[in-house]
């Protein structure tokens, strides 16, 4: 029964997400938190000595972003840091 639920919860949710999107509700939103995510990722960006333009930035995807946080919240040192980031920018 739970399951059941939680899969219309679910159905519903993702049949619904885009009729949102179009109508504007959440694009609004989604873009100050990609300008807040590039904001912060810039800054270390500078800390870590990677040179990256804002139009550079601009041109990185959500998953790119996504996945450049990740690394730079890992525990790795900065150098390994700083060379998975530069892969990333260089593809």
């Amino acid at each position: 029964m739970n399951r059941t639920l939680a899969a219309l919860t679910t159905a519903a949710t993702l049949a619904l997400a885009p009729a949102a999107f179009a109508d504007g509700h959440l694009a609004g939103s989604m873009g100050e938190g990609f300008d807040m995510l590039s904001a912060a990722l810039a800054d270390d960006f500078q800390r870590l000595g990677i040179e990256m333009d804002t139009d550079g930035m601009d041109a990185l995807t959500l998953g790119e972003l996504a996945a450049i946080k990740n690394i730079i919240e890992s525990q790795d040192g900065d150098n390994q840091k700083k060379g998975q980031i530069e892969a990333i920018l260089a593809d």
